[in-house]
């Protein structure tokens, strides 16, 4: 068991929360005002699953990266909010301050792609180095292998092949491309299609919202075992299937 404001405490000096974007909804989601922590989860979003999951293993505090609220509310509704204050559960969330974050979610990318000499584009985008060029095909499995991918959407109509500098920005930053100008490739999400239009001169891979996330929770995970507290991460899949 663990005092909350401690718990809270670790995620904040890893993540400031005054470094979210004013339209965040970064914090707290459900605040009990419960003093202790028995067991604690860590999740990407907070869906029905997810919950129930809690509920399961008797964990009293999520923290996810995703805001459960992002707009104001006039009454309490949702069965998530109703079903999480029953069971005494509180949610804290830790999203656009977590992906400015030093080994924020963007960074947990570049390092498992082992990229070297890193730049910052802006709070969102890094770019790097592979260690040595590489065809885009073998550069295809290997991201798929090391970020555990199953598909990838390509756009590539400068027909580039060999590849050395990557440009990464974990979720949705297609409002990002005209910064990454220079770069062989640039992974992100939620690629629209007149965005994917747009691209002549580099590569794009879209990966997928969920999958360029994922490892939010193992992130979170490691923060707080450095501080000697084991939490509960939960084991997320995307929202649709491939068929």
């Amino acid at each position: 068991m663990r005092k909350v404001t401690e718990v809270i405490e670790i995620i904040e000096r890893f993540a400031p929360p005054q470094t979210a974007e004013e339209w965040d909804n970064s914090g707290w989601q459900i605040n009990l005002h419960n003093d202790t922590a028995d067991k604690i989860l860590s999740c990407l979003t907070v869906t029905e699953d997810v919950l129930e999951l809690a509920i399961n293993l008797g964990c009293d505090l999520i923290i996810s990266h995703h805001p459960l609220i992002f707009r104001g509310i006039k009454k309490i509704e949702n069965p998530i909010y109703i079903k999480a204050i029953k069971n005494n559960i509180q949610i804290y969330s830790a999203h656009t301050n977590f992906d400015k974050a030093k080994g924020g979610t963007t960074d947990i990318l570049t390092e498992k792609l082992n990229l070297q000499n890193i730049e910052t584009i802006n709070d969102y985008v890094k770019c790097g180095c592979l260690p040595f060029k590489m065809q885009i095909d073998k550069f295809l499995q290997v991201l798929k292998t090391t970020l555990e991918i199953e598909n990838i959407k390509l756009i590539n109509k400068s027909s580039k092949q060999e590849i050395e500098k990557i440009a990464i920005c974990a979720g949705a930053g297609a409002e990002f491309i005209a910064e990454v100008e220079g770069c062989d490739v640039y992974i992100t999400s939620d690629v629209k299609y007149h965005s994917a239009l747009d691209v002549k001169n580099m590569i794009l891979l879209d990966i997928g919202h969920f999958e360029s996330e994922k490892f939010f929770s193992e992130k979170v995970k490691e923060i707080f075992a450095k501080e000697g507290i084991e939490i509960l991460v939960a084991n997320e899949k995307p929202a649709w299937t491939i068929v």
